[in-house]
This record gives structure tokens, sequence and C-alpha cells, in this order.
């Protein structure tokens, strides 16, 4: 499609007009031009009129936003394109949290207001939650000695939904596929709410026990269209595979069974996409990143592809991973698995001075020589014990070594460091987490991403050198306004930074270095990655910001990401001539919508991802009531201060679980107690207790514990 194109063309218009005037200006046919402005009109980029003509926003006077909507407090909108805020007033329609709407404004200014005009896209199109049956227990009384007995009161159905942003209690109807109360379903909305008509959902499924956390991992997916299953023909395709290359398989491609090429990965993984290999002359390196060649297996429109175009990635939640390929390929075939020949699509850099001078893509045949593991490896480099062959110590400390330099040149650019913790579980029977933390990264984990990087930027830079259609990875400034925020938060907290409209990545990095080995530097940290745009996929070179990057791309992970298997396809199509001029428009025509796609696959994961990580960290501290943790304050506010812990776990303080009635300053930088006047201000340590852990929402409430008072010293 020629989605682009065709809306700066529409944006030029100052009325609605019929897609033919958009064909005859650009030349198109108007199918095609029909076919984008219809896919403008379901994003909400555009407007169909009842005329059946076309319009830009602009014309009729909308805003494209996404809502903000919370029970119980003024409901928002907020502008897709950056601005601030809308006050948001809902006069017949009603938007849910995180729906796609348009918004005309009433009232402009500081604090603008706007009036919802219809949503273009609802975000919660399927919900979880549990199944509550109500029933009334009379006892029927007769007036008379003959007379019928009242019929007994029909059950009320409701759906428990354990999502703050959507109402506690909808209405549930129709069949209940045999969902006894409590039990944890998915369901679909059947009734969108409107003004005096409530929100209805009919059951789909039944999940299981809402006490199983299998189950409640299980809701996760369910709720972001996210499918365990494969269809049955990817399933038959994937078994037909032999377990090993075919002789047929090594022709035209380069031997590198020789070489010492090995993976390093989590301990518990089990698909090796990406083996490395180093060496080096007189200063110069010779880097190897040799990439698991799934194109070869997987076609375009295959019943597999067609499977991972619609996941887009792997989705990896605590003790429960969903593959974007079969298992057959993405642990077996596809793996590259020690002492195992495997083909691979590999890119060979020339690195002098930390830039790279040559570089050859080419098909290739492997045979790694070791797995091994980020704790193996770092033990190595920290002359602790380690598992790792004798053989490949030196490569691996000449590895090091060389990842070091890169990261220097990197950061000596301008690029961003956000090392912001993750959690990591340990889990026992039936998926109980028996301990929660902060996962360590070491030099073996950098040492890959540094590998990674500089492969994906040559070989982004190789694409637009070759200007052939492609899925870039994009990462755009920051916006201006958040950056007032964030200019605001700094000034407050007493180290305040000038950064301007638009500040160069480097000034960024300058502020968290301001900031470092201090307790605010993770809420400067998480400010700071609010404030930029997020990265996505886009058929355009627009550079990456963060990386500080003029080309990147994802090249290096084609068993688990979509895009990097398109890439690996566009590649191979260039090199071998199959991009004729009909082949390259085609490609050129779909990579929008390709990236698209995948860029909505990558943010459905990620959400995943984030709630099966609150779910877990609930999980933990459900069987913690009453300990006392300490924790640091990421947030203030007049509903309490958010508290997080070593462990990463997140939890809230109600004012009615503080020790003391506290007034919140203009900044939301300190609150200070009225009678006890005891400040507790943003990045302070506090002792806090567990209150209690909702398990399916995630949500986890910390009472106040008092401040500790130094003992005195006797004197005599």
């Amino acid at each position: 499609m020629y989605t682009d194109i065709v809306l700066e063309s529409l944006q030029k218009q100052k009325r609605p007009v019929e897609a033919k005037k958009i064909a005859d200006d650009l030349q198109l046919s108007e199918s095609d031009v029909l076919s984008s402005l219809n896919a403008l009109a379901e994003e909400g980029r555009a407007v169909l009129t009842k005329q059946h003509k076309y319009a830009s926003l602009r014309v009729m006077e909308l805003t494209l936003a996404t809502a903000r909507v919370l029970p119980g407090a003024p409901s928002f909108a907020r502008p897709v394109d950056g601005g601030n805020d809308i006050y948001l007033d809902m006069p017949e329609e009603i938007a849910m949290d995180g729906d796609r709407i348009h918004v005309r404004l009433t009232a402009k200014g500081d604090r603008p207001r706007g009036i919802l005009v219809r949503v273009v896209r609802r975000a919660h199109k399927m919900l979880t939650g549990n199944l509550f049956i109500e029933t009334e227990e009379h006892e029927h009384r007769r007036r008379r000695k003959h007379s019928r007995p009242r019929p007994a009161p029909v059950p009320e159905v409701w759906a428990l939904i354990p999502d703050k942003r959507l109402p506690a209690r909808i209405s549930v109807e129709g069949d209940l596929v045999g969902a006894a109360g409590g039990d944890l379903c998915l369901f679909e909305v059947t009734k969108w709410p409107r003004k005096g008509a409530h929100m209805t959902v009919r059951v789909i499924r039944l999940i299981g026990q809402s006490s199983d956390l299998s189950a409640q991992l299980e809701a996760v997916l369910a709720q972001n269209g996210i499918s365990k299953a494969f269809s049955e023909e990817a399933l038959a395709m994937s078994a037909a595979f032999p377990q090993a290359p075919q002789k047929g398989d090594y022709a035209g491609r380069r031997d590198l069974r020789d070489m010492e090429i090995f993976t390093i990965d989590g301990r518990d993984a089990q698909d090796f996409d990406d083996a490395v290999s180093l060496s080096e002359n007189s200063g110069v390196y010779t880097l190897g990143v040799h990439i698991a060649d799934v194109s070869h297996y997987v076609t375009i429109g295959c019943a597999i592809d067609a499977d991972a175009r619609q996941r887009g990635t792997s989705v990896y939640l605590p003790g429960l991973t969903v593959p974007m390929l079969p298992e057959a390929l993405s642990n077996g075939l596809c793996s590259l698995r020690p002492n195992e020949d495997r083909l691979t699509y590999s890119i060979m850099m020339t690195v002098e001075n930390g830039r790279v001078t040559r570089y050859e893509l080419f098909e290739a045949v492997i045979r790694s020589k070791a797995r091994l593991t980020y704790d193996d490896v770092n033990d190595l480099f920290a002359g602790r014990e380690t598992t790792v062959p004798q053989n490949l110590h030196e490569t691996l400390f000449l590895m090091n070594e060389f990842a070091k330099t890169l990261t220097k040149r990197r950061i000596a650019r301008g690029a961003i460091e956000l090392d912001l913790p993750e959690p990591e579980f340990v889990l026992g029977e039936d998926l109980v987490p028996t301990d929660a933390r902060a996962r360590e990264r070491g030099d073996a984990h950098r040492l890959i991403e540094e590998f990674m990087l500089i492969a994906n930027e040559t070989v982004a830079a190789h694409a637009q050198a070759c200007e052939i259609p492609f899925p870039y990875r994009v990462h755009e400034a920051p916006d201006s306004e958040r950056l007032e925020t964030l200019e605001m938060l700094l000034s407050a907290l007493g180290r305040p930074h000038r950064l301007g409209a638009s500040p160069s990545p480097a000034k960024l990095q300058e502020v968290l270095n301001d900031f470092n080995n201090r307790p605010e530097s993770v809420i400067v940290a998480r400010t700071i990655l609010r404030s930029m745009s997020r990265a996505r996929y886009l058929d355009k070179p627009l550079g990456h910001y963060g990386l500080a990057a003029r080309d990147y791309c994802h090249f290096t992970s084609p068993i688990r990401r979509y895009p990097d298997l398109l890439a690996h396809r566009m590649l191979k199509m260039h090199a071998k001539g199959k991009l004729t001029e009909t082949a390259h428009a085609a490609w050129a025509g779909r990579m929008g919508e390709l990236a698209q796609e995948a860029s909505v696959c990558e943010e459905q994961a990620a959400q995943c991802e984030r709630t099966g990580d609150q779910i877990m960290c609930a999980a933990y501290l459900s069987n913690h009531i009453g300990r006392a943790f300490t924790g640091v304050v990421t947030h203030l506010s007049r509903r309490g201060a958010f508290v997080t812990l070593k462990n990463t776990a997140e939890g809230k303080i109600p004012p009615q679980l503080m020790d003391d009635f506290y007034e919140l300053d203009d900044d939301q930088i300190m609150m200070v107690g009225k009678k006890s006047r005891r400040v507790v201000r943003l990045g302070a340590k506090i002792r806090v207790e567990v209150y209690s852990a909702n398990i399916p929402s995630g949500e986890v409430e910390f009472a106040m514990l008092e401040e500790r008072k130094p003992k005195r010293k006797s004197t005599f």
C-alpha cells in the first residue's frame, strides 16, 4: 500500500474528496489508493464521511488521541502526535482506557478541553477475569394455602475484572460454556458502554482456576490475543523437516565448520539463534556474527510464515515461553546447538579503531564448538571457577577487551546507557516463585550485546546503500513537552539541566551520569525513558536516537523476531538478483504495513511480559505479608506513594497506610507529615511492610513503617 504518500496528498486537500481525486493527483490506480485510504481511516489518521469521501483530520477539525480513563477520576485524551492532555467530555459514546479516539477541541489553552466524537479502535476487545454468579436466597411465603409459589429469581452473572482501568463488574450474557463461579475465563465484549447503557461480555472459554499461576499467565496471553497453539498446517510442515541439514542444503554456502565459533546465552535458553567468532592481527579485528538461517526453511507465505507473521515475536513470561516458530525449528533444526551442523546467514566484519572498514554478508554452514552461558563466562572473567573449556579462554578474554572498546566508542558518539533493572524469578512447583531478584548483567551480556549492535548497524547501512525495501528499527527524538517535565524534575531534585527542545543523546547521558550511584537515578532514568519516543519498525531509515546510530535494524534474532526474518529475505533476494523492478515495487509497497504489524505485535508482547512480571512479583510478596523491606520512593501523588524494592517489585502506599497525614508539595518531589514533620522525598529509602498482594492484577500495597531513630548513647 501507499499509505504515506496518500496521507500526504490527503492533507493538502481543503475539503473531503473522493479516492479518484487522490489517484489522479498521484497517478496511481484507484484501487491502490482506496486500499490505502481505508487503512488510514481504520487507523484514525483519516476520516470517511457519510458521503463516502475522505478527509484529513485537519479538515474535520479532529485530533487523534489515546483515551486515559480511570474509574472515579477525570478522563483525558492524550494526542498521538504530542501536545497537552485534553480534558475529555463523553456525552454519548464512552471510551475505555487505551482506546484510540477522535476528539474535537471545545476549549484551547494550557488546559484544553474536548469532546469525544468517536472511538476509532478499542484497546480491550478481549478481557480476562473471574466469573461471579450472584444468587438471591428468599423464603417464598404463600399468601393462601393454594397460591402458586413465586418463581425463583434469575441469578445475575458478572465478570470480575482485575484491571482497574475497566469497570470492576461487567454483566455477562449468554452461555457460560461450562464455567462455574470463581473460574478464570476469557470474555469477549458484546456491547460497549454508552450513556445510560452498561458494558456486557460473553464467555469465550474457561481458562482455569484463579488460584493457578499458570492459568493467570494464560489469561495474560489470551487478553492480548496471543495464542500458544500453532495452526495444524504449520505443525505438520515443521514435523516434516529433517532433524539436521541435508547435503543439498550446503550448496553455495561457505564452509565455516572448522572455525572457532560458539554461542553464549542464558542458562535456560533453548533457541540459540546467534553465534560469534573473533580473531585479531596487529590491532585489526575480524568479528563474525553467525545467525540461524531461518529463511532457508521458512519460505514466504508458507503456513509457518503465516503463524510467525501473526505472532511477530516470541513472548517470554516467567516459566512460560510462547515461541514465534514451532519448537521443531526454534529449539531444533534452526537452533545453533553445539557439535551439530547448522545453516547460518553470517556477517564477517573487519574492525579497526572501533570502526567497520570492510564486511561480507553470506550464507554459511557452521558447527558451534560450545554452548556457553552468561553465568559461566562471567565467572571466567571474574577469576572464579568455571566450566568454560580451556581452549576458549584466550578468545573470550580477547572478545571482552574488544567489546569494551566498542562500548567506549558508542558512548563517545553519544549513545544513551539506560540500565534499568529487570526482574528474575526462581520458580518452584506450579510456577510458585520462591525468590524474586533483579537480573544481573555482567561483561558476558554486554559482550554479546555489543557484537549484535555492530552487526545490526552494519547490515542496516548495507540495506540503505543498496536501496532495498527493508524493515528498519527507528527511534525518533524525544517529545519537547515531555523534556520540559524532565527539566522540572531535575530542578526539583537540585541538579538542574537546560536540555532545550532537541537535546543530543549525549546531553541526556550527561544527566544520567550526574545521578550515577544516587538513589534518584532510577527515577531519572525512568523519566528519560518516558520522554523518549518508542522504538518501532519502519520502512524508512530514520536512525536510532538512543543508540546515536545513523542506521539500525534487527538482523540477529530471526528465530524469535519476524522483522529479522524479513530482513534476511530482503538481503538474500538482493544478493541473488531476485529484486527485479516489479518485485522491488511490490515489496516497497508492502514493507510499511509489515513494519507496522511487527511494531503492534512487539507492543503486545511487551505488555504481556510486563504484566507477567507484575503477577509474579505479587505472587512472591503474597507469601511475605507482614514482612518488612527497604525500598526507594519512585513516585509521589495525593493518592499515595509508590515504592520499588531492590528485587524490582513495586507497590503503593495508600494514604490510609501511611504513618501520618502527609501534605504533598507542588512539585510532587516530597511530602511532609502533619504531626511528625517527617519528610519523605523522591529517591528516599524507606522501610515498608507488605500489606496486601493481588495476584490477578499484579497490584501490591505497602504499609509505611515508622522512621527508625538512632539510639542515644549514654554519656557519663
